[in-house]
């Protein structure tokens, strides 16, 4: 009987699936940031989750994804795409993975073939942008037009963090080809369920008791706009002395914002906080959201300041249009709003301010992004039962 026992408990271990994702690096950003939560929060009894890097950067996510139980791999790209082809090709032929998963926008189209080449049954291109932000030279063109091609003909699901994504790359009709679904950012709303203490976090960024806030998360990239902001900052604090600018995030043009803003004489009514793992009781301080960034695939950190319960002024574009469902209070502005246009709408929800713990809490019941559901939907896509994501 206890022979009989062991074998039938032995019958019902299954070895999870495993997935390797491709990205540049482990960076703070929203793609990075999201395979970080799934990491956190989902079992890996099911599912192995490894990245590939072709960057030689060490990420601030590195060694937290090790800690969590993933491998990281690299295939550095600075040697050339032939050889990074040659590399990729001869890791997955040993590592024998079920799922590869390309977060590299057009350059997926190498990886998915490599992976067809290297025999892994499940390839997934993961298109991020909205639109394709570079300069359309010859070369620009020829390389799109081959990698789409590739894309088409070797992957087998293709997904975007929002359907603006899908559009932008599949064109209106994307939704006539059945391997195409949106796999939406989600939000942890229990990091946004308890209240923190606003006047510790004053005295931490050094702000007066009577602050009014008004919060900018991302990284420091041309079309994230922090610099426009600047502009903004420097019109609003000429108009009221109780209004800060919190920017939080990291990256090369950090140093050139810190300049502007000091050029413009309102360094001493901005904070700069380099990007770290939990941010949470920034946006459960802060009283209004700014986002001017151009060009999101998913507006992720206007969704997380709608899960914090702040009323919201951000850019009119496809990637926030979506997210802007998760705001009880939100503004998009066109473009070629002037920073006037922005300190007027920023100004009228300053007065509005943040919901307080209980208007919060209630309006996280009906919370469209939550992260349960974004792994739930990666799950599926695997081909694995929704039920078998619960963190472990």
């Amino acid at each position: 009987m206890t022979e009989l026992m062991m074998s039938n408990e032995t019958a019902t271990i299954q070895t999870p699936r495993r997935a390797l994702h491709v990205y540049g690096s482990l960076s703070r950003g929203g793609a990075e940031t999201w395979l970080m939560d799934v990491m956190r929060n989902s079992s890996r009894r099911m599912l192995q989750l490894d990245v590939c890097l072709t960057k030689d950067v060490v990420g601030p996510y590195e060694e937290e994804f090790k800690e969590l139980g993933g491998r990281i791999l690299r295939c550095p790209l600075r040697k050339g795409p032939v050889q990074f082809a040659g590399q990729l090709m001869n890791l997955l032929k040993s590592e024998r993975y079920d799922i590869v998963h390309s977060h590299l926008y057009y350059f997926s189209g190498v990886v998915l073939r490599c992976a067809a080449l290297s025999n892994v049954p499940q390839r997934v291109a993961h298109i991020h942008p909205v639109i394709d932000a570079r300069k359309k030279s010859f070369v620009r063109r020829l390389y799109t037009y081959w990698m789409h091609r590739w894309i088409c003909r070797y992957g087998t699901h293709f997904v975007g963090p929002t359907r603006a994504s899908l559009e932008g790359f599949w064109g209106r009709d994307w939704e006539s080809d059945s391997a195409r679904s949106v796999l939406y950012n989600g939000v942890k709303t229990e990091r946004f369920k308890d209240d923190v203490n606003t006047e510790a976090v004053l005295r931490e960024l050094d702000l007066p008791p009577q602050a009014k806030i008004i919060l900018n998360v991302g990284r420091y990239a041309p079309h994230k706009r922090q610099s426009f902001l600047v502009d903004v900052a420097e019109r609003l604090c000429r108009k009221r002395d109780d209004v800060y600018f919190l920017f939080i995030g990291d990256g090369d043009l950090r140093t050139d914002v810190e300049a502007k803003a000091e050029q413009a004489s309102v360094k001493d009514r901005c904070r700069f906080v380099p990007g770290a793992p939990s941010i949470d009781q920034y946006y459960l301080t802060a009283d209004t959201f700014a986002f001017p960034s151009s060009n999101e695939g998913f507006g992720i950190a206007v969704a997380e300041a709608g899960a914090a319960g702040l009323p919201v002024v951000a850019q009119d574009i496809p990637g926030v249009d979506e997210a802007a469902d998760s705001c009880r209070h939100i503004t998009l502005l066109p473009l070629d709003a002037s920073p006037d246009t922005w300190v007027n709408h920023l100004e009228q929800y300053l007065e509005i301010g943040r919901m307080d713990g209980e208007s919060r809490r209630d309006h996280l019941k009906d919370y469209p992004f939550s992260l349960e559901s974004s792994i739930a939907s990666l799950y599926s896509l695997y081909g694995l039962d929704p039920n078998d994501a619960r963190a472990f």
